[in-house]
């Protein structure tokens, strides 16, 4: 199956980590007998930011594959991707369907994820051979535009940490538990903020089946949150 292109993750941070690293290499080879230490902070940075794009290019293919692995997909499920971005658990988790469906929901932020946006989801839906399972909404996923008790999995990859504090952070959980049919398989992926995620999912009546702590295919480390409403 092709692939689409899902962009890099926080392209900023990226760049700025590159770019330090070849300052710092470059001063490093100017003052070699001064400043030795330019080169091992070259190194250090340019390490970082290398690591970051093998993370969005590589590391989190991997880690898609293992989450949808783990979800035990069955085909018939309604699943909602929350943050859904140019859609890699999105399709990913469309190609397993038969006679499901499944929603994404963005705000679709550039700052976020290089060349982010609605018509770069549906293009690579299009690649994956999705497009007609998947359906895409602009919508905060504060305020989720679906009725309660809706849907059997729910996802959500490298989103929920954006929001700027935990009260905002808490009304997405919400959400998602609002949306949630009774046994329904939930699955966060994030870089922060994954064990206060724990606990209002299990104010909410979630068991909380797996948690996978400090998946290093993708820098920053990631966790991954599995839970499923009682």
């Amino acid at each position: 199956m092709k692939k689409g292109n899902y962009g890099l993750d926080a392209p900023s941070v990226v760049i700025t980590y590159i770019s330090l690293g070849i300052i710092f290499l470059i001063l490093g080879i100017i003052f070699y007998f001064k400043q030795s230490w330019f080169i091992n902070l070259g190194v250090i940075f340019l390490f970082l930011g290398l690591y970051m794009v093998y993370g969005s290019k590589i590391g989190k293919y991997k880690m898609r594959e293992k989450i949808i692995k783990r979800l035990q997909i069955n085909g018939e499920e309604i699943v909602l991707d929350v943050g859904c971005g140019r859609g890699l658990m999105l399709n990913g988790v469309a190609g397993k369907l038969k006679s499901g469906k499944a929603y994404g929901i963005d705000i679709w932020s550039a700052k976020d994820q290089s060349q982010n946006s609605y018509d770069e989801t549906i293009k690579n839906a299009k690649i994956e051979g999705t497009e007609d399972k998947i359906q895409v909404v602009n919508a905060d996923m504060r305020k989720i535009p679906f009725k309660n008790k809706y849907f059997d999995i729910i996802v959500s990859s490298l989103a929920i940490h954006n929001l700027k504090n935990n009260e905002e952070r808490k009304k997405a959980l919400l959400e998602i538990s609002r949306v949630a049919k009774k046994g329904c398989r939930v699955a966060i992926l994030d870089i922060a903020h994954v064990k206060y995620y724990e606990s209002i999912f299990k104010e909410q009546g979630f068991e909380i089946e797996h948690f996978d702590k400090c998946q290093f295919q993708i820098f920053p480390p990631v966790s991954v949150l599995y839970a499923r409403k009682k």
